[in-house]
């Protein structure tokens, strides 16, 4: 008996001894399989990440170039003229009307996001005012916008939203809807144009239309 007690004693003391030696790498292998399994933290993206863009068009040039071309493509699209002979009226019929339709309305939709983009100018510097002592000049219209951005931003964001609108009523082959988003673009416009190129107008406020 005292021997197998003693045999058991340096059997247990063997064990303890292995297992002194190996607890300490199976724990630091656990923490390194933990920290493997750990999801890593992106790093923030510095100011040289932004992307880098030039806004050279004017903000008259957005307005000749897109706004006024794919709001007419959204505005001309559902019509009813009287006429001579009768009502005359027009929707989109087939897919590719339809089409087109989508183009203006996401031209208009993301044209407003350049309108919000930092930098641009009104006119370049030898243009001014087509009718005098209606609409204020370039540089006047700047000085508004400039003085109060946040309010301009919200102006734009509200053409943006009618845009998307008209898209998805372009999606859905909606000529009703399409019409009514029709009147929301109308809203947009004449709402910044009446604080930023002809504020001195007296012209009735568009009903419906934020202030």
């Amino acid at each position: 008996m005292a021997g197998h007690g003693f045999q058991g004693i340096v059997a247990a003391m063997s064990t303890f001894e292995w297992r002194r030696r190996v607890a300490p790498g199976a724990v630091l292998l656990l923490l390194t399989v933990a920290a493997g399994c750990t999801k890593r933290e992106e790093p923030a993206p510095s100011a040289s990440d932004a992307p880098q863009y030039e806004a050279a068009a004017t903000v008259k040039d957005l307005m000749q170039s897109i706004v006024d071309p794919a709001a007419d493509q959204v505005w001309n699209a559902v019509t009813t003229v009287q006429t001579a002979s009768g009502t005359v009226d027009t929707a989109p019929k087939t897919d590719e009307d339809w089409l087109k339709v989508r183009h203006g309305a996401v031209g208009l939709s993301e044209a407003a996001n350049l309108l919000m983009m930092p930098g641009r100018h009104v006119a370049r510097p030898h243009e001014k005012s087509e009718t005098p002592g209606v609409e204020l000049e370039p540089a006047e219209m700047e000085v508004l916008i400039n003085k109060d951005r946040a309010a301009f931003n919200q102006r734009a964001k509200a053409l943006h939203e009618a845009g998307m609108a008209a898209v998805a009523a372009a999606d859905a082959k909606d000529a009703m809807k399409l019409f009514e988003v029709g009147e929301l673009v109308e809203r947009a416009c004449e709402n910044c144009h009446t604080h930023y190129w002809y504020p001195n107008e007296k012209v009735p406020p568009v009903p419906g239309a934020p202030r």
